[in-house]
């Protein structure tokens, strides 16, 4: 298997693949326009070519788009506790912040689900549009899935509330779930670049903590890879959602429809 790295750990920092050029000259001036910390490797495919390496830098604590005027009081109180559960799990983990809070694409993402379905369906769409919309400035998929257990708790009250993210056996289910969404959103965004890839013989590229993501599962060649992926990032969060319920011995609300945004804000 021919595997291009797409992070490169630098210093403690993790560099992501952004763009590959056929000459080294390209890649330099690339380098030069770029405003981010950026870096050059050669990657020895069918033919040389040369992969610039950006870097995400932590930027100041700032918020964009809080105006949701527009939208209904209970999308905003949902968005609300979002943002709040992402305080609590930033200020727990001193996480630095690489993009602005975004409060609208927090509420774009509640406005996408489709309320009034099988609990499951319906938590694990809020997971999956969460994640998608990357409203929050990091921990998308810690925030995601504390507000789905949330969710949870409002229709089944845990005699032994599951731990996501600690390092049990929970944890370790959980991340297994993290590792697919990252794949199949990094193919969803990287799909035209992976393709490229895939013309020179790359099998696939392996992201940080060794998780590999080859080409042969995750096609960057699809129709519309935009939607396919997106899709698939659904199946992933809505058996993740079923597989919680089960796990968590609430497996009666696995037949039980969700009684909408309104009644769930409520209930907050």
């Amino acid at each position: 298997m021919t595997l291009v790295p797409y992070h490169l750990e630098i210093d403690g920092d993790y560099y992501s693949l952004s763009y590959v050029h056929p000459s080294e000259s390209e890649a330099r001036e690339d380098l030069q326009s770029r405003d981010e910390p950026a870096v050059i490797r050669l990657l020895e495919l069918d033919d040389d070519v040369y992969g610039v390496y950006t870097l995400a830098e932590a930027q100041e604590e700032t918020i964009e788009g809080d105006d949701l005027s527009d939208y209904s009081a209970d999308t905003r109180d949902i968005v609300d506790t979002v943002i709040s559960l992402f305080d609590e799990i930033s200020d727990e983990q001193e996480m630095a912040w690489y993009k602005p809070l975004e409060p609208t694409q927090i509420a774009d993402a509640i406005e996408a689900v489709t309320w009034k379905q099988l609990i499951a369906t319906v938590g694990g769409s809020l997971i999956s549009e969460l994640i998608r919309s990357h409203g929050v400035p990091n921990a998308n998929h810690r925030t995601s899935i504390a507000f789905f257990e949330l969710y949870a708790r409002t229709f089944h009250t845990f005699s032994d509330a599951p731990q996501t993210n600690q390092g049990d056996d929970w944890a370790t289910w959980a991340n297994e779930y993290i590792r697919e969404s990252k794949r199949i959103l990094t193919v969803r965004r990287k799909a035209a670049l992976f393709s490229f890839l895939q013309s020179l013989g790359v099998t696939g590229v392996r992201r940080k903590n060794d998780v590999v993501i080859p080409f042969e599962t995750y096609p960057p060649s699809v129709d519309d890879p935009w939607a396919y992926y997106a899709v698939e990032h659904d199946h992933v969060w809505e058996e993740f959602a079923t597989d919680y319920l089960q796990r968590a011995g609430a497996s009666e609300l696995l037949t039980q429809r969700d009684d909408g945004k309104r009644v769930f804000a409520s209930r907050l």
